[in-house]
């Protein structure tokens, strides 16, 4: 990417995970994640990320926010949403997180019930959080139970997951009605532009108009849009195309298909519009995306998007 960083001045870097075939989670674990961390750039997922701090202190940036973890520390983030972990100076951290494909586990649980699973999605959290095992020992406890099962990989692991998955939602859903009754600051803010959230999640091949995400939300276009930035860290726009750009990687490592097809079933006019978003925030054009995760597990793809109007 060339040495324009736009008005806001602020570059993320997007890292791209695949999920292990027929699973939901996917945890990274171990001696490599025993280090001093240094945010640099902030990063997003395409996935909910939740990460367990076993030892150590820092910060942990959610945006504009640095709330500060200790050992018992647990990160909830939704996809799209940048952050970034700061251990203290001289601090060593041993942080293990844990990836979930939250639509597709609903899917295998709903099945043709479209219905439950908006709700349940509608039902989860949509902004980042920092707790305290102490202050929720039975989200902290299903977090361990699902990285030990992905730790000592026992017979029938996968099916155990999947209970404590969704066990782990309710949980996550739990947390969202405690934080609703509270009238947070920033979580207030989200509240207004949930409705925004879930019409790009469910309408992101189509052509969104910034002026329907704020009519959704029942505010003004321009408050929109200072709203959005404030509560995402990302303009609306970014956000479309971000959710577009992980659609399209979900397409293309499934099989093979015609570029004007792709275009067309991730909300882009044309060709050119979707390999120029798909470079600015990959890194790559899709053929070269695909070349390089091809016939690969699990693929982390660290790649760069540009924030701004």
């Amino acid at each position: 990417m060339d040495g324009n960083t736009g008005k806001q001045g602020k570059i993320e870097e997007f890292r791209y995970y695949e999920m292990p075939v027929g699973r939901y989670d996917l945890a990274l674990l171990g001696d490599k994640w025993i280090t001093n961390y240094q945010t640099g750039e902030q990063h997003f997922h395409n996935f909910f990320e939740i990460g367990y701090c076993h030892y150590g202190k820092g910060n942990v940036y959610l945006g504009e926010k640095a709330p500060k973890y200790r050992k018992g520390s647990i990160s909830l983030i939704p996809a799209s949403f940048p952050h970034g972990v700061q251990s203290a100076p001289g601090s060593i951290c041993y942080w293990e997180f844990l990836y979930i494909d939250i639509s597709g586990f609903l899917g295998k649980c709903c099945g043709e019930d479209a219905y439950t699973k908006d709700k349940m999605q509608q039902s989860l959290i949509h902004i980042p959080f920092l707790v305290e095992s102490k202050e929720y020992p039975r989200l902290s406890g299903v977090v361990k139970a699902i990285l030990d099962e992905n730790r000592e990989k026992k017979s029938r692991s996968r099916e155990a997951v999947n209970g404590y998955l969704y066990v782990l939602l309710q949980e996550l859903v739990r947390l969202n009605e405690n934080v609703s009754l509270g009238h947070g600051g920033n979580a207030l803010h989200v509240e207004k532009i949930r409705p925004a959230l879930f019409y790009v999640d469910f309408h992101y091949n189509e052509d969104i108009k910034i002026k329907k995400l704020a009519e959704a939300c029942n505010i003004s276009e321009p408050y929109f849009r200072r709203l959005f930035v404030e509560c995402m860290n990302v303009a609306p726009l970014e956000y479309i195309n971000m959710v577009r750009i992980q659609k399209a990687c979900d397409i293309l490592r499934k099989g093979d298909i015609p570029m004007n097809a792709l275009a067309w079933k991730v909300g882009f006019s044309s060709v050119s519009t979707l390999e120029r978003n798909f470079k600015k925030i990959v890194g790559d054009t899709p053929k070269q995306w695909k070349l390089k995760g091809a016939n690969q597990g699990f693929v982390s793809y660290h790649t760069r998007a540009l924030r701004g109007w």
